[in-house]
């Protein structure tokens, strides 16, 4: 079963040709998700004469293939897009050259290893291929060697075909030991309305899930509410982010932690600055970037759970159904939500529809049209209006929705 923590994976096909990999990929239903080496080949190559005048899939662009194949790979893991690669993956090398890209993204790795099936079966299966996907015997046979040589990598997690949907199903986490659920809204770095909810400290016996956009905007907050309390914010979601019962999502304003995790060799903060989403002056607050990058590692695209006889998705820009396995849903789509911003009633009536009558939803990041917190068994927590930090809660009563409005903030 998948953790509440993990969402993002990038699965490894590792076997002989002939020993089930593309069939695995047919059978499951994973075509949309999954790159071939050999689809990739054929794309850029159509089948070419080998010296026994047959026709074969060329292996003199290999260079160009594994290079076309790394680069849609990371374009997919931008958007924290699910993707299965089809190939040998024989050698170490072969799948340690992704190791960086999976720390960047914030990736789980996993090799599904079909090494278990006899090399004269996987022979004998090559053979009945059409013509120009057979693979020579002889290399089958250097491929069978490496394999058997060589280990995957440490940070790659090796299960056999049977357990991948037990490894990969995203699962609810049942929280009904918890006396109450509190959904934190956009915080836009209104670091004083959060302290107002926040007067009591927060309750060992509660859950706490924080659904994203913690930074605010200083060139478009009004004038009357006062720049954001950025600063003040990264340090309490600090000082809180290790505990149990605290659970971070990531919103679209936390692109600027990525950019850190993605530039390695900049020191200064500011230098990942967007125009319109930034987080003023930390360094003088003291925050290190070593502080904001574990705070960035913290942060999950959703959280599916369950409550009492209650089902509730949160995420930070909102879906229109809730499904089969979320596993297959891009991190992008959860943070940016379906659709347009405009789309938010529609994403609601739609998620209202497409989902059974104790399933809700609970997202942020969009609500142009000034929505309500609660659209039927949808909860919008995003204000339009500055200065207001919209909660809801739930217990073993309901849901309860609460708008926080501060006055001009006072440095």
């Amino acid at each position: 079963m998948v953790s509440r923590y993990d969402m993002r994976y990038l699965v490894f096909l590792r076997g002989i040709p002939g020993s089930g990999k593309s069939t695995f990929v047919r059978e499951n239903n994973l075509e949309p998700y999954t790159i071939s080496s050999d689809s990739v080949r054929l794309l850029l190559k159509p089948p070419v004469l080998s010296v026994t005048g047959r026709p074969a899939i060329s292996q003199k662009i290999n260079r160009r293939v594994w290079g076309l194949i790394y680069s849609i790979i990371k374009c997919r893991m931008e958007d924290g897009d699910f993707t299965v690669i089809d190939a040998t993956n024989a050698g170490n090398a072969d799948i340690a050259k992704y190791r960086k890209l999976v720390r960047t993204y914030r990736y789980t790795a996993i090799c599904i290893d079909f090494s278990d099936i006899p090399l004269e079966i996987a022979k004998e299966r090559n053979r009945k291929r059409p013509e120009y996907e057979i693979v020579p015997e002889t290399v089958i046979d250097e491929l069978y060697s490496i394999i058997n040589r060589q280990k995957v990598p440490s940070f790659v997690t090796v299960i056999k075909p049977q357990k991948f949907y037990e490894k990969l199903r995203y699962k609810p986490a049942d929280f009904s030991h918890y006396r109450k659920i509190h959904h934190i809204g956009d915080i836009a770095g209104n670091y004083t309305a959060l302290m107002q909810y926040f007067a009591c400290g927060l309750n060992d016996n509660d859950l706490y899930i924080f659904l994203g956009d913690y930074t605010g905007r200083e060139v478009e907050r009004a004038e009357n509410i006062g720049n954001p309390e950025n600063p003040e914010i990264i340090k309490f979601l600090l000082s809180i982010m290790c505990r149990e019962n605290v659970i971070l999502l990531e919103g679209d304003h936390e692109r600027n932690f990525r950019r850190l995790e993605e530039g390695e060799k900049q020191t200064q903060i500011s230098e990942f600055a967007d125009t319109r989403y930034y987080l003023p002056e930390i360094e003088q607050a003291g925050i290190t970037r070593n502080c904001v990058l574990n705070l960035y590692k913290k942060l999950k695209p959703c959280i599916y759970y369950k409550f009492g006889n209650r089902y509730v998705l949160v995420t930070h820009g909102g879906l229109s159904s809730l499904p089969e396995n979320l596993v297959f849903v891009g991190a992008e789509q959860m943070i940016n939500g379906v659709g347009e911003p405009e789309d938010a009633y529609m994403v609601a009536a739609n998620f209202n529809k497409n989902t059974n009558e104790n399933t809700y939803q609970v997202h942020g990041h969009r609500n142009p049209e000034n929505l309500p917190i609660e659209n039927g068994r949808t909860f919008n927590l995003c204000s339009e209006k500055e200065g207001f930090l919209r909660i809801v809660t739930l217990n073993r009563y309901g849901f309860h929705s609460q708008e926080i409005k501060i006055q001009k903030l006072t440095f």
